[in-house]
C-alpha cells in the first residue's frame, strides 16, 4: 500500500469509497451516494490523501481541513479537522485507515495545528476504536446534529 495526495483523476474512486463507507450503513447518516462534485468541493478546501493497492487502485481516502478552513464542521480555533476516512470493504482491517490517520496527524502538525477534531456517527464503533487506540478522546459537550442525525466529536491534542 502506498499513500499519495489525491488529484482530480481520483474523484470517481473517492466518491465510490465514500458512498460505500457512509451511505445507508446505519440508523443515522447519509442516504444518497457521493458525487464527483462533492469530492471536488472537499478537495478545494482540504488536503485529501488516498491509499493505493499494488495495482495503483484507490482503496482508501481521508481528508484533512487545515485550521481556519471554511470546510470544517466541528473544529474550533487552532484545530485541523479530519474527515471522510473511508477504506474499501474488501481491504478493511489491514492498517489502511490507521496509515491514513497517522499521515493526517503528521500533516496537521506540519500546519501548526494545536489539535485535530473529527465527527463520527454513534454507530461507527469500529472507527471509534481506531481513533481511541491512537489517543483521540470523545468531547461530548461538542456533540451535535446535522440533517442526517447525531454527530459525536473526537479530538486529538498534538
Amino acid at each position: 500500500m502506498n499513500l499519495r495526495r489525491a488529484d482530480e483523476g481520483d474523484a470517481e474512486a473517492v466518491a465510490a469509497l465514500w458512498s460505500e463507507a457512509y451511505v445507508a450503513t446505519g440508523p443515522e447518516g447519509r442516504r444518497e451516494p457521493y458525487s464527483r462534485q462533492e469530492y471536488l468541493a472537499v478537495a478545494a478546501e482540504a488536503d485529501v490523501a488516498v491509499a493505493l493497492d499494488d495495482r495503483g487502485a484507490v482503496i482508501g481516502v481521508a481528508a484533512l481541513f487545515p485550521p481556519g478552513s471554511p470546510g470544517r464542521s466541528v473544529a474550533g480555533p487552532g484545530e485541523a479537522e479530519f474527515a471522510r476516512l473511508a477504506v474499501g470493504r474488501a481491504v478493511r482491517r489491514q492498517g489502511i485507515g490507521d496509515a491514513l490517520l497517522a499521515d493526517a496527524t503528521e500533516r496537521a502538525r506540519g500546519l501548526g495545528a494545536e489539535a485535530i477534531a473529527l465527527w463520527s456517527r454513534p454507530h461507527q464503533t469500529v472507527a471509534h476504536a481506531l481513533y481511541e487506540s491512537r489517543g483521540w478522546r470523545r468531547v461530548p459537550p461538542r456533540d451535535d446534529e446535522d440533517r442526517d442525525g447525531r454527530r459525536w466529536v473526537f479530538r486529538l491534542d498534538l
